[in-house]
């Protein structure tokens, strides 16, 4: 078995304290060259890492565009803040334009000093898929983290996860962007999106922005907006915006999660969608002390013309705000062994907010409600 090369910046001309953007673009190059037949397809493989050893100040793409296809890329880092890449440009960080397939990061940082940049744009016909992170961080201050993006009939962006990573910083749009041309009806097909672990406690933004269709589960993990945007606007930790889905497209299932939205600004969901939403064994009582007066009107939680909605084994603080503006079809809206953490919130009439034209049409169900709610 040959052993895999090893590439790293300081050998393409990297010198501590300046600015090492042409040496990060030599390193990236230098992989995509370093390639070889895959026996059991058509898409040619990595035959080297790129591994970080320090902090890296760069002020533009260091990934760029590159023709053709290629997988099973990886960037190892000596561990979060360790080994650190500092954008302080304008531009996307990384640029996957319908090439790198398999990729994975470990143990490194990314950190933006410029509002306007953004950490990845993967655009795809086909070719982008699979990106894996491991224990790592993103802080500083974005435009948006990881866009998601690509002309019609493309399937692809699909089946990322992130484990144990912590997102941090602020975000004019999001962190997380899928479905950034929501005109186009194939972005819906951007799927399968797994977040184990992680420490999402961020100051501002909406973490996943979802403007298209998207299967997106998390599982644990402490998340947190810490302050609000400095525009007054709302941050979100799941936005889920108005527009034309497919079916088969809108799923999130969230569990073992604490919620804390800290400020009335911000919200753990504002979905638009028709598919499922379940949330399992899940908290956001970060608003329980506070006197009910505080927050009378704070509802945390809001959907629009919902299909399916599940609370299971929850602790739910705030309202929660339903509207509906057309009559609902096949709607599901169930509450399951939950509870109403603050205690002039323990029946429907504090708990719910209904708005909308067919409000008196919404379809909520209560089972073994801790609370008595039935």
């Amino acid at each position: 078995m040959s052993t895999p090369i090893v590439l790293r910046p300081e050998d393409y001309g990297t010198i501590s304290g300046r600015d090492s953007t042409t040496a990060l673009q030599r390193t990236f190059a230098a992989a995509d060259k370093l390639l070889a037949r895959d026996a059991g397809g058509g898409v040619p493989v990595a035959t080297c890492e790129i591994q970080l050893s320090g902090s890296y100040q760069v002020s533009d793409t260091i990934m760029p565009p590159a023709s053709g296809r290629a997988q099973g890329l990886t960037i190892r880092g000596m561990g979060k803040r360790s080994s650190e890449i500092v954008m302080t440009g304008a531009a996307p960080l990384l640029v996957n334009a319908d090439r790198w397939m398999g990729v994975r990061f470990y143990d490194c940082s990314f950190r933006s000093t410029n509002p306007a940049a953004s950490f990845l744009y993967s655009t795809s016909t086909g070719g982008a898929q699979d990106w894996g992170f491991t224990n790592c961080e993103w802080r500083g201050t974005w435009r948006y983290g990881i866009g998601l993006d690509g002309p019609d009939k493309s399937n692809c962006n699909s089946e990322w996860f992130f484990n144990n990573c912590h997102v941090n910083g602020s975000y004019d749009v999001a962190w997380l962007w899928s479905g950034m041309t929501p005109s186009i009806s194939q972005q819906d097909q951007f799927l399968n999106f797994s977040l184990r672990d992680c420490k999402v406690e961020y100051d501002s933004g909406d973490a996943l922005r979802f403007d298209k269709g998207g299967s997106i589960n998390v599982s644990g993990g402490s998340w947190i907006i810490k302050g609000r945007r400095a525009d007054g606007k709302t941050s979100r930790f799941f936005h889920f915006p108005a527009g034309s889905h497919h079916d088969s497209v809108q799923s999130l299932l969230v569990e073992g999660v604490r919620f804390e939205p800290r400020d009335t600004a911000n919200l753990v969901i504002e979905s638009n969608w028709r598919g499922q939403v379940t949330f399992l064994n899940c908290m956001d009582d970060a608003w329980a002390y506070r006197p009910p007066s505080a927050a009378d009107d704070y509802a945390p939680h809001r959907y629009t013309n919902p299909g399916g909605v599940r609370y299971q084994g929850c602790q739910l603080a705030g309202r929660h705000r339903y509207t509906q503006t057309t009559a609902p079809s096949r709607q599901s809206i169930v509450y399951d062994q939950s509870a109403r953490t603050v205690a002039s919130r323990r029946s429907k009439a504090a708990f719910y907010d209904l708005q909308g034209a067919y409000a008196s049409s919404i379809r909520i169900t209560h089972r073994d409600d801790r609370d008595g709610i039935t």
